[in-house]
């Protein structure tokens, strides 16, 4: 049965059809069924039931006149009512007695997720099915390096909006930044194991190369970005050309020039996560670093606050010498993206809607990041720092509080509030808060509440 919780009890005393009514209609409240689902046929869900079909068609129709589904003719039955839905239940491990509980969300801070209204899924729908609709192409294994039809399209995609210049031989799909990083130990040999990181900025980066057995050598920066200070033990360089921990600013011409004459001098390689480098909205994305020498720079881009957080396509874009070492090793490798997401991806890019909704997505961002900026100021200016951390897509409140981050952190939870990375430093307790995923018309009130939550502590 396709929705296990359309459920009725024969031994109640209500009629079944006001029973499948009433669940349909509890469905639609609590986010179970959303606009747009498709309902079972009647057949199938009399059959299901073990009703019947005059149980269904009574409670189907009932439904339809009230507004809550509709009839499309020779299609089915679809839910038609809209609802907002400001509380989503949240799983929580609590560590130290190993029990999860379970919190009423209002507002989510994390940056786990976005804001349903402003992704683009009908249209990325309808290139799953044109996909779907091809047996023969998605009942085979995907190509290890990717599929052909989306490196190609990344080419030119990638030089338009980030300055990257390849060939689509040179690129690689993965399931993710860290699954394609995962692949670079292997081909990193000559480099050997040392790796230089700006503290704190990319923590799964940090992890996979850790897992690898590299030794990671944390870079303090300053405004301008990392200070390549001490590296003369080491050939490998981790960065993020667009932004980072450091603020909203990206690396300046200066600094980037330095980072790449340190790579020539010391025969290094550079690999450059460009998490978000294409959402700047304040003024113009800055190139990425990898146009300024192609080999010397290892290239990773996603799509995750593009497109669907769930969809799962990264692209990393190799250098020649390091692109050979991978083919002699290609043939050992699966790959982990699926192939009918990169199919789809591919048409999504040709078709010029990926860069529509990036034009839409960093009007939107501009909006609400000036709507939480505002509204932070005007409650915390009196006991915090606060700035726009523009590619994380949030926030940063340097709260000035002798109240413990875990303090701050479970009342917040406890008042329908889930903070995104939180840590602590020089006294302070640095808070980001992402705007992506709350609605604009919440903003404000989220920014109060969570100001309210901590007063009150």
């Amino acid at each position: 049965m396709l929705y296990d919780f359309l459920q009725v009890d024969k031994n109640d005393s209500t009629l079944l059809y006001e029973q499948l009514y009433r669940r349909v209609i509890s469905a639609i409240e609590n986010g179970e069924l959303m606009h747009g689902d498709k309902l079972p046929s009647i057949r199938t869900l009399a059959g299901d039931l073990n009703v019947s079909r005059t149980t269904v068609e009574t409670a189907y129709d009932q439904l339809c006149a009230e507004g809550y589904i509709n009839n499309k003719p020779k299609k089915g039955f679809y839910v038609e009512a809209q609802i907002n839905y400001p509380q989503i239940q949240h799983r929580f491990k609590i560590n130290d007695i190993g029990k999860e509980l379970t919190y009423s969300i209002n507002y989510d801070f994390s940056g786990s997720g976005l804001d349903p209204q402003y992704i683009d899924l009908k249209y990325w729908k309808r290139c799953i099915k044109d996909i779907l609709d091809m047996p023969n192409i998605i009942s085979s294994y995907g190509d290890p390096q990717g599929e052909a039809s989306l490196r190609e399209v990344l080419c030119n995609y990638a030089k338009n909006v980030r300055g990257v210049f390849t060939s689509p031989d040179n690129i690689v799909i993965g399931a993710g930044t860290q699954t394609l990083m995962s692949l670079l130990p292997g081909i990193f040999g000559e480099y050997g194991k040392d790796v230089f990181i700006e503290k704190g900025f990319f923590p799964q980066g940090e992890q996979i190369l850790s897992d690898f057995g590299y030794t990671l050598h944390g870079l303090s920066a300053d405004s301008s970005g990392i200070i390549l200070n001490d590296t003369d033990i080491g050939q490998i360089l981790l960065v993020n050309s667009s932004g980072s921990n450091r603020g909203s600013a990206p690396l300046p011409f200066n600094k980037r020039m330095e980072i790449i004459n340190w790579a020539e001098n010391n025969n290094a390689i550079i690999i450059e996560d460009d998490y978000n480098g294409e959402l700047r909205y304040t003024s113009k994305p800055v190139p990425a670093l990898q146009g300024m020498n192609t080999e010397r720079v290892v290239y990773i881009g996603s799509f995750s606050k593009l497109l669907l957080p769930s969809v799962r396509i990264s692209y990393m874009v190799l250098p020649d010498h390091l692109m050979q070492i991978y083919k002699l090793r290609s043939r050992n490798y699966n790959q982990t993206a699926s192939k009918t997401e990169q199919l789809a991806l591919a048409e999504y890019i040709r078709s010029g809607r990926l860069e529509r909704q990036l034009r839409k997505l960093r009007k939107i961002y501009a909006l609400k990041s000036e709507l939480l900026l505002k509204s932070l100021k005007k409650l915390f200016s009196d006991n915090a720092v606060i700035e726009v951390i523009e590619t994380a897509l949030c926030v940063r409140l340097k709260l000035k509080t002798e109240i413990p981050l875990d303090t701050l952190r479970n009342a917040a939870l406890n008042n329908g509030i889930v903070l995104g990375k939180c840590r602590e430093k020089n006294n302070l307790k640095y808070i980001y808060l992402s705007f992506a995923g709350i609605p604009f018309d919440m903003i404000e009130e989220a920014a109060y509440t969570l100001f309210k939550t901590w007063k009150e502590i």
